[in-house]
């Protein structure tokens, strides 16, 4: 054991309740230094603590970190400052005050206004207001720029504009400044007409005689506007030793804070210097982002943009602040074993005996601990214990004491915590038992576990803790034990499930034609829990013995009286025989699998189950054999069925290329390239074709949309020649590896590869070098002749070949480029990004004990009920039977059910990374992302509406095609440099006309088939051009008088024919100036280009989408999905309700629009129109959709919590730390620390030290942080209200066993005795019966003659009935000589005073009841009571239930007698289920 491990401290101990944040002044600096530094080498002073030169810290003595945190100094100043934190607030108090006379400015100068009204114009000083002639102007102050001493210094400036709108003021009066008294130390620079840039002291004097009350308006406390002194930290927040391994000597390295410490000592110079240099020290804080070198600044930018968890000392906070050290933990490489049980974990012996466990010493236990101590005592010769807080060494057994804590190395059946970082979900961490094992290589857990800790045995690490208290170890015992978390919190199915080998044995041993003989079964009945069932074949010709089938096999692992079925796969289970059975989907993490139904039926045999199917499957796994070979990669057995094969193969792929051509030339944006191509060739170039779809995504999705639905049948060629004892597809069906795309890529094409972002090269459609060159030396050419920029292309391709026969290099760049990594890397932090403000968001919810859902931060209530109905609110989700009827997802008081819900989001964020993110689909992350962060707000950003169509569409042919195009033509913006094909301007002088026309005249050359396609007029374009020159002249800033605007040929559209119309634009001028041909090229053209001439200007695009999801309501008959629009809207639009303007736009088509489903695609927007309900059920929506697009399933619960999370003050906020504080800010709660853990920490600080914040440390970060108990979960906190009036207790008794237990009376006045408590839990029929008839149990023997008159109006037969069933499941729940718990004792003695001889049976007291064999019979259960003395007495049940009937319908009595009183015979002899002696 080590020295540390003994070393005692005294600590004092409190209870923090709150911290509070205030700027330090000098009275607190002083007050908190030691040491006043006044030479450059005291900043590193021994006194400042450790590390330092004399290796000894000269204020406590101390030669270790460990016992000095060392002290702080300051740094006097020679003058005083202002505090650069204060700097903004000090503008604002001078502005709000006349410089001259000091009083309060009761107007504000505005930009903009003209003058005063003299019966409100303060009198008595020139300086109070600037807006008259007779008055001085107004002063402005403000901070300097960053150029000008680094924001650290004060401006007064004058306003030039009212400056020169005076014209007696040419310029300021001589004594305009005679309010700023003059500085020595002041620059000549400073000093200029109209600025002034003010010292420190100057601002002081400015303050001097402001009224102390209206200065606390911006700042609170006084005293904290000016620095005279500086703190200087201690040595151990800047030095960092470095020891030499080649020498004795020490290395001291200083950071930047020391260098800049040593600059304000002994500082001569001026104030405002000065004041730059204390706000360079300021800033140079391990809570500010990371200072890297000159050199390293490339990388440092990159490094903050790839992790934004280290910029604004994030890396600080969770390193120092949020991080907590523990001596007892390991970390090291894990590896599977399937001989461990899946509650174990096998340790390292090494490892083990280094790892310290606390146990206190008691008689359970003492003779354990003392065999570790005697050993000890041999070894070391002494053992330190803890004995009533202090440290105790002892050098002998007989020196321990009841009560002493030993600290000894972990043993097999010890408690451990384990992680595999990161810990994303609440399965993440399990408690295992510890197996100590004689290895020294790696952990070895099962490789069953390796489901909830989402890790593998490629070399994935464990992290492991060792807990230390009891309560501890109650704790993960109770709550993260395996066998405890069965059940997946995220949607509510099983956690655990065969996976992997013994997944691949169970789909090989069910399929039919599977026989086993004596030997193979009797092998594998040595794992199996059941007894060896009958064979299915007794005897065939073919066989030389009797055999059983693999069904049976499995058989024998179910549980008895288990039944089961999986429709969809023929699956029937009854009484724990498999009958039926196709594949092994009902096996995997599917809804309503095997496993599912067995953690619902037989939840505390589970892993038992699991543990003994696999060793069962894999060891039949390792008789049958299973390899992989390179032949299973060939999938044929010959070459003639591969060449067949390959060309089949080679078909489709020609058919899926001539597909895409097809599907490319359909799409609308390809319509002008046929026509160009149509003119030259009959059939479009191939390669013209490749090169057109790489430079458009909407081509290249169409493509790839072709090329899918045919590859579809190119893959189901492997069922068709792969053999069926091929290991790669018997895995795949198996569904425990692989997937058929990767084996279709490795051994028969790779298929089509396309990128997923944008390249600025394209790829040929022939797969060669030759071909490559030749498209280079193309482009190359292309770009030397005339394009500026390089354009971007989505590069794509086909490759024939495979990783079987080879790639060629083309084929190698091509895979490699559009591979996956390339999207990847982008967003691989985003899932991470979002579980953290998730985390921040919804850490602090809980269940109160009042059934609500709480925040522990103002105790702000979210939801009224956790366990509400779902289906209420998502109709869409498919909620399964199994989620909703297990009682572990009914919250109970305390739970962090906010953290529950944010793991849950998060785990789908973090699956969803293995969709890569394309161009040319939706990603599932960012559409997650999207929904999540659906509450923030971004400035003139563009907003979508989506709009459905009316079904009154379907009664026409291709109604709902015409009209989404009708929609789209009527709503979407065309602007008219869209539709104009020439611009050209011609000098032409017109001199017979009045008006002096310009003589550069504009055309405009239109083609009247773009105007016939667009459904235009010529005179809608003409009136179009004339309202927009009418309603922004001034935006042209010409002195023309007038644009005059026709429609005319002229000599250039008859050399084209009747195409083309010309619009005419002639220019009125005046006769002072002429216009020049620069500002018509410049200036009219660009702006009648931009001239909006058809639609309307806020709704920039429309486009048409398909809606291809099966569970969209009200789809269209017969179709798969839907056509919609989505309108996108100007985000700078003047008004802000863009759905009542979209509405107003659409009167002409109304009866086109299903209104009752289009909304807007923003929530807020969305809110605004439907009000906050519907917009909050739009979001519920939303979220259920994105997280389904993930593949995953989360339960009902969690949605609505998040949803609840958002909108939880009346409208959705963001989820960052603006929309968090949000949050805070209407709950009326000040949460510093947490705001500062989220988001740039300095910033956070100095705000709420500014402000003078109070964080009471409510949420669970902040206790934890501050060593404080959270307040959710086990350390949540309840009252207990309990009043001794009527409810004497005939002894003390512990509380708990009290909250543990239910009793059952009908007086108030009753001493009640101490219950017995157990962790069964009764059956719900016995529960209901004991709450309305255990009032009889406790009236005594002797009372029942008396009331036994009015049972029959108080029971019925079918509650006797339901007594016999509840004390039938009591017999078979508890194994032989176990005793009954509380409430099943209760049960059985309300049951027993119905006995006909029960004074016999109880005798001088009933003590316990028990369950035990019958004397008679054989194998068969009874009851038996144990007396008060110690004897015990058995009894039948059914006895005292006819004795029960016979008050109550003596009728069914002699049917129950005649049912139960006879014995029942099975095959095996005599049998007796219970005995009515």
């Amino acid at each position: 054991m080590d020295k540390e491990l003994y070393e005692e401290q005294q600590v004092p101990s409190g209870l923090l309740t709150g911290i509070s944040f205030n700027i330090s002044t000098q009275t607190d600096t002083e007050k908190m230094s030691g040491l006043a530094i006044n030479s450059v080498s005291e900043v590193t002073d021994p006194m400042l603590g450790l590390p330092n030169p004399s290796c000894q810290c000269s204020t406590c003595g101390a030669k270790d970190l460990k016992h000095c945190e060392g002290h702080f100094g300051h740094i006097k100043f020679p003058c005083t400052i202002l505090h650069p934190y204060f700097l903004s607030e000090v503008a604002k108090i001078l502005n709000e005050i006349c410089p001259g006379c000091k009083s309060i400015r009761r107007e504000i100068w505005v930009k903009g206004g003209d003058s005063v009204s003299s019966h409100n114009r303060p009198k008595g000083c020139k300086y109070c207001v600037g807006h008259s002639i007779e008055w001085y102007p107004t002063v402005k102050f403000k901070v300097s720029s960053k150029e000008l001493f680094r924001r650290s210094a004060i401006i007064a400036e004058v306003n030039e504009k009212l400056l020169k709108q005076k014209k007696r003021l040419r310029s300021l009066p001589a004594d305009f400044w005679d309010f700023i008294p003059k500085d020595e130390q002041q620059e000549e620079s400073c000093l200029k007409p109209n600025r002034r840039v003010l010292s420190h002291a100057q601002v002081r004097y400015l303050l001097n005689d402001v009224d102390l009350k209206f200065i606390e308006k911006f700042v609170l406390r006084t005293d904290s506007l000016f620095l005279n002194c500086f703190p200087v930290t201690p040595n151990c927040h800047r030095v960092t030793e470095i020891t030499h391994a080649f020498s004795n000597g020490q290395r001291l390295i200083f950071d930047e804070r020391t260098r800049a410490y040593k600059k304000l000592v002994d500082f001569r110079g001026i104030a405002n210097e000065l004041g730059s240099r204390v706000l360079d020290c300021l800033k140079i804080s391990k809570l500010c982002s990371d200072k890297s070198s000159n050199n390293d600044l490339a990388s440092a930018q990159q490094k903050k943009i790839t992790d934004p968890s280290t910029s604004f000392g994030l890396r600080y906070v969770k390193d120092v602040v949020l991080g907590k050290r523990s001596d007892h933990c390991f970390r090291m490489v894990v590896v599977g074993d399937p001989c461990i049980k899946l509650s174990e974990i096998g340790i390292p012996c090494h490892i083990a005996e280094r790892l310290q466990i606390s146990e206190c010493l008691n008689r359970w236990n003492f003779d354990k601990v003392s065999d570790w101590a005697g050993l000890h005592f041999f070894e070391k010769g002494e053992v330190y214990a803890r004995r009533k807080g202090s440290l105790v060494r002892v050098r002998r057994i007989t020196e321990l004491q009841m009560g002493d804590i030993i600290y000894r190395p972990l043993s097999d059946g010890d408690i451990v915590l384990i992680n595999r970082p990161p810990s994303i979900h609440l399965h993440s961490l399990l408690a295992l038992s510890v197996k100590v094992l004689p290895v020294t290589s790696a952990l070895s857990i099962n490789p069953l576990c390796c489901s909830p800790l989402r890790g593998d045995f490629d070399g994935d690490c464990l992290h492991g803790y060792v807990p230390q208290s009891i309560d501890a170890r109650v704790e993960l015992s109770e709550l993260v034990a395996i066998d405890r978390q069965l059940i997946n919190d995220q949607n509510g199915r099983n956690l655990l499930s065969l996976s992997q080998d013994s997944l691949t044995a169970a789909h090989l041993v069910m399929e039919d034609g599977v026989l086993l003989n004596l030997f193979q079964m009797q092998q594998l009945q040595m794992f199996c829990p059941h007894q060896l069932l009958w064979p299915a074949i007794m005897k065939a010709p073919s066989l030389n013995s009797f055999v059983w089938t693999g069904k049976q096999l499995f058989s024998m692992l179910l549980p008895s009286g288990f039944d089961y079925d999986f429709p969809s796969n023929g699956v029937l289970v009854s009484d724990g025989e498999l009958l039926s059975s196709e594949g092994s989907f009902w096996l995997r993490d599917n809804n309503n699998n095997l496993f599912q139904s067995l953690v619902k039926h037989y939840q505390g045999k589970v892993l038992d189950f699991l543990f003994a199917a696999q060793e069962v499957l894999c060891e039949w796994l390792s008789m049958q054999g299973l390899s992989v070979s390179l032949s299973d990669l060939y999938l044929t057995s010959d070459s003639y069925s591969r060449k067949n094969m390959m060309d089949e193969i080679f078909c489709g792929l020609q058919e899926a290329e001539h597909m895409c051509n097809f599907k490319q030339l359909m799409v609308d944006s390809c319509w002008d390239f046929l026509v160009e191509v149509g003119e030259e060739k009959d059939v479009p170039e191939v390669e013209h074709l490749c090169y057109e779809k790489q430079k458009c995504a909407a081509l290249s999705q169409a493509s790839v949309d072709a090329f899918k639905y045919v590859f579809r049948d190119i893959q189901n060629l492997v069922y068709k020649y792969a053999s069926k004892d091929n290991s790669f597809l018997v895995m795949f069906k198996a569904g425990s590896k692989g997937n058929l795309l990767k084996l279709v890529q490795h051994s028969m094409c790779l298929g089509l590869q396309h990128s997923l972002v944008p390249l600025s090269f394209r790829i040929p459609h022939q797969l060669s070098c030759a071909a490559w060159n030749k498209q280079r030396a193309h482009d190359s050419f292309q770009m030397a002749d005339d394009t500026p920029g390089r354009p971007k292309y989505i590069p794509y391709a086909v490759i024939e070949n495979s990783f079987l026969t080879g790639l060629n290099p083309l084929e190698c760049f091509v895979h490699s480029v559009t591979s996956r990594d390339s999207s990847f890397s982008d967003n691989a932090d985003l899932p991470g990004t979002l579980n953290r403000r998730l985390m921040f968001l919804m850490r602090d919810l809980y269940t109160a004990y009042d059934g609500t859902v709480r925040n522990a931060y103002g105790n702000q209530l979210i939801q009224f009920s956790y366990n509400i109905n779902k289906d209420k609110y998502i109709p869409n989700s498919s909620t399964h039977d199994f989620g909703e009827s297990v009682d572990a997802y009914d919250a109970v008081g305390g739970q962090p059910v906010g953290s529950l819900s944010a793991s849950a989001i998060s785990e789908a964020a973090y699956s969803a990374l293995d969709q890569p993110i394309s161009l040319l689909e939706t990603s599932p992350l960012l559409n997650l992302k999207n929904v999540l962060e659906c509450g923030t707000r971004k400035r003139n950003a563009d907003r979508t509406l989506s709009v459905f169509l009316s079904n009154k569409l379907a009664r026409r042919r291709h109604g709902f095609e015409y009209g989404a195009l009708e929609v789209k033509n009527h709503l979407e913006r065309l602007i008219f440099s869209d539709v104009v094909s020439t611009v050209m301007i011609i000098f032409s002088p017109q001199t017979c006309s009045k008006t002096h026309f310009s003589p550069w005249v504009c055309h405009f050359h239109i083609c009247k088939e773009i105007v016939k396609r667009r459904g235009l007029e010529v005179h809608t374009i003409i009136n179009s051009l004339e309202k927009k020159c009418n309603s922004s002249r001034k935006e042209l800033k010409l002195n023309c008088a007038d644009l005059q605007i026709t429609s005319k040929d002229c000599f250039e559209t008859q050399k084209e024919g009747n195409d083309t119309i010309c619009i005419t634009v002639t220019i009125a001028e005046n006769d002072k100036n002429s216009l020049q041909l620069d500002t018509v090229r410049g200036v009219i053209i660009p702006f009648l280009l931009g001239t909006i001439i058809k639609g309307f200007p806020e709704i920039k695009k429309v486009d048409i989408l398909w809606n291809d999801r099966s569970k969209v309501s009200r789809c269209h008959p017969g179709s798969s999905g839907e056509l919609y629009l989505r309108v996108f809207m100007s985000g700078d639009s003047v008004r802000t309700n863009l759905w009542s303007l979209l509405k107003n736009y659409c009167v002409q088509i109304m009866d086109m629009v299903d209104w009752s489903r289009s909304h807007p695609d923003n929530i807020h927007d969305f809110s605004m129109a439907y009000g906050i309900d519907a917009g909050w059920q739009y979001f519920l929506n939303s979220l259920e959709s994105a997280i389904s697009d993930t593949g995953k399933s989360i339960l009902p619960q969690h949605l609505l919590l998040v949803a609840d999370s958002l909108s939880a003050t009346g409208e959705f906020v963001a989820l960052n730390a603006r929309g968090i504080a949000q949050q805070r800010e209407h709950a009326s709660v000040s949460s510093p620390f947490m705001q500062a853990c989220l988001s740039n920490p300095g910033a956070c600080f100095i705000k709420a030290a500014k402000a003078g914040a109070v964080d009471g440390l409510k949420g669970n970060l902040d206790a934890l942080a501050w060593g404080n108990v959270p307040s959710t979960g086990t350390g949540g906190h309840f009252d207990i209200i309990y009043s001794a009036k009527g409810l004497e207790l005939a002894k003390p008794v512990d509380v708990y066993n009290i909250l543990g237990s239910q009793i059952s009376s009908d007086k108030q006045n009753v001493k009640i005795k101490t219950p017995i408590v157990c962790n069964s839990v009764p059956d719900k029929s016995g529960t209901q019966f004991i709450y309305k008839y255990g009032g009889l149990a406790t009236k005594g023997l002797k009372k029942l003659e008396s009331i036994s008159k009015s049972l029959k109006s108080r029971l019925t037969s079918n509650d006797i009935q339901n007594l016999s069933h509840s004390l039938k499941l009591i017999l078979h729940r508890y194994p032989i000589d176990h005793r009954l718990n509380e409430k099943d004792k209760s049960t059985l003695m309300m049951a027993l005073y119905f006995h006909p001889r029960r004074d016999e049976k109880i005798g001088i007291g009933a003590q316990d009841i028990k369950v035990g064999c019958h004397p008679k019979y054989q194998n068969t259960r009874c009851f038996e009571v144990v007396r008060m003395d110690g004897t015990t007495e058995d009894f039948s049940y059914h006895k005292c239930v006819i004795g029960a009937l016979e008050i109550i319908d003596p009728l069914r009595a002699k049917s129950y007698e005649s049912k139960w009183g006879r014995k029942v015979m099975n095959q095996n002899g005599a049998f007796a289920v219970d005995s009515l002696e």
